[in-house]
């Protein structure tokens, strides 16, 4: 097996460093060797003489040709060395949880690593899951109300497109329709980033936040819909998170372009959406999340190891117990929060857009610790929970009814063509770059596709399916969200706005905004894409949506 290269591959670089020394040596005009006779020859009496060219001139001219073409050899010799591993933010072990799609590819059927999310999250009793820090006066909570009916909220990727998300269920919230408190909740890339705040959507919002950050166009009135602030829900501050005034308030491009890109392995760092994140994900936070756990809720984020290869749910119910496991400190509750954080950063990180995260991971074995490469977990699958089946079998088995799922889709479910115009017999050309990119995009909307697909029918199955996504599809009168209007232009118009002004690479300020507003007036009205209700879940999915400190 060839080893991980930790520098430059030096037999690549000595031969491109040849090559282009020899490139150099024609073009500063120095000896040219005859093949036939191997006798150099000065450039300045070669054949090229003869017509009467100084050598003086002939030297300029190569000189600039070699100034011209010296970027790309130092593009050639950059992409021969490999960058270094991230530094590893915190040292605490996060639960990690292997996702099986299928049971082929497996070294042994027995692998603990290799077992099924459904049985080591979810077939489990609640009780066995929870630590001696439940017995703690600071976590504890009234019980939860024993229902026959599961609910899970699953939360798929998007990126900028989560803006749509945040914002419908704030409409969902400011219209008292939210979905029943969810028993788990799974989110992969933007939905990671909704996760945490969705899980408590019936707990006060901490006042231990920092709000320094906050801003952008949904922050200053003037539409339809009020001014989003933080502090006053943990939903409203999801909505929040997601206006920003201009895309280095998440994304911090690298400088020098291209030639940045090469030298840093990235188009941009995601350092100022860590910042934003640390201020969100307080010690408060931490301490209501550790609460739910306790109540035997479960909150898990997708990640895909580069090293194995392999999709993992990171249990951040478990996480945050963990800072009140032994003697709880400060110092302890810090590691938390930046594991905690890093854990939202990795399934957050497109690779090129964004670095890799470097986390400890622990499996089931609470001895066994890795520390390993992850990025988002979309190039795994756009949103996870496709075991349901095999949960609400073992639910039934237990005496338990069916349940119900509620989908967040933070993105469009279709496709678009590659050019505009005639799609019968197109004229357009293409580059390599732009090919490259559109394979990209068509394997992304397959695993989306697929993950939705999965999720979806296993929903049905259940009794009970909420799925939302960008779209008026199946919305009787509804909206098309490009012709959505706010603040006087469309979200269409915004993001063109947003592309001349800003030329974002990712995240486009005011299109966010618009998609807020756009989910948020959806939210109020309840208006869902697919909306089936089966017989016992339709009792327990219309529930008051103001937050407060009494469990439904």
């Amino acid at each position: 097996m060839r080893p991980v290269i930790t520098q430059c591959d030096y037999v690549i670089v000595r031969h491109i460093f040849h090559e282009m020394l020899k490139i150099a040596t024609a073009f500063r005009g120095g000896s040219h060797v005859n093949p036939s006779t191997r006798t150099a020859t000065p450039r300045g009496l070669g054949p090229r003489a003869a017509g009467g060219e100084s050598g003086y001139l002939r030297s300029s001219r190569n000189l600039a040709k070699m100034i011209k073409f010296a970027p790309i050899g130092a593009c050639i010799l950059l992409l021969a060395c490999a960058h270094p591993r991230p530094p590893l933010q915190s040292s605490v072990a996060i639960p990690a949880i292997m996702i099986k799609a299928t049971s082929h590819g497996f070294s042994s059927p027995g692998d603990t690593k290799a077992s099924s999310f459904t049985q080591q999250a979810m077939i489990r009793p609640a009780s066995a899951d929870r630590s001696q820090a439940c017995a703690l006066p600071q976590l504890a909570a009234a019980p939860r109300q024993s229902e026959s009916v599961g609910h899970y909220l699953v939360l798929s990727g998007g990126s900028l497109h989560g803006a749509f998300g945040a914002g419908f269920f704030l409409g969902l919230q400011e219209g008292g329709i939210l979905p029943a408190e969810p028993d788990v909740v799974t989110g992969v890339s933007t939905g990671s980033l909704q996760a945490t705040f969705l899980f408590l959507a019936r707990q006060q919002a901490p006042q231990d936040r920092d709000y320094s950050w906050q801003g952008g166009l949904a922050t200053q009135g003037g539409g339809s819909l009020p001014a989003i602030r933080g502090g006053r829900s943990n939903v409203e501050d999801l909505a929040l998170a997601y206006s920003i005034r201009k895309e280095g308030e998440i994304l911090k491009p690298v400088p020098l372009g291209g030639i940045g890109m090469l030298i840093q392995g990235t188009k941009g760092s995601l350092a100022p959406l860590r910042r934003r994140l640390l201020g969100l994900i307080s010690p408060e936070t931490i301490r209501e999340v550790a609460t739910e756990a306790c109540r035997g809720r479960k909150l898990f984020v997708g990640v895909t190891n580069v090293d194995d290869g392999q999709g993992y749910a990171l249990d951040l119910t478990a996480l945050a117990l963990r800072a009140y496991d032994g003697n709880a400190t400060p110092q302890l509750m810090t590691l938390v929060r930046k594991a905690y954080v890093e854990s939202l950063i990795a399934s957050s990180s497109v690779p090129v857009g964004a670095k890799p995260v470097r986390l400890r991971i622990r499996d089931f074995d609470k001895n066994e610790h890795r520390i390993n490469l992850f990025i988002d977990g979309g190039a795994r699958f756009g949103v996870f929970f496709q075991e349901i089946r095999a949960v609400q079998a073992a639910n039934k088995q237990a005496g338990s009814g069916s349940g119900d799922v509620t989908l967040i889709i933070n993105t469009r479910l279709t496709t678009k063509t590659w050019h505009d115009g005639d799609q019968h017999d197109p004229k357009e050309g293409w580059l390599l770059m732009t090919l490259g990119l559109r394979t990209v995009d068509i394997l992304e909307s397959q695993v989306y596709h697929l993950s939705v697909d999965a999720v979806e029918n296993k929903a049905a199955d259940l009794g009970g399916l909420h799925m939302s996504y960008i779209s008026n599809e199946n919305i009787a009168g509804g909206e098309d969200p490009d012709d959505h209007s706010y603040h006087g232009k469309t979200c269409e118009d915004w993001h063109l706005v947003d592309r001349q002004a800003l030329h974002p690479i990712q995240f486009y300020p005011a299109y966010m905004a618009c998609l807020i507003d756009y989910g948020r007036e959806r939210g109020r009205r309840g208006e869902w894409n697919t909306n089936i209700i089966g017989t016992e879940a339709n009792a327990a999915t219309q529930v008051e949506g103001t937050p407060d400190r009494g469990r439904q």
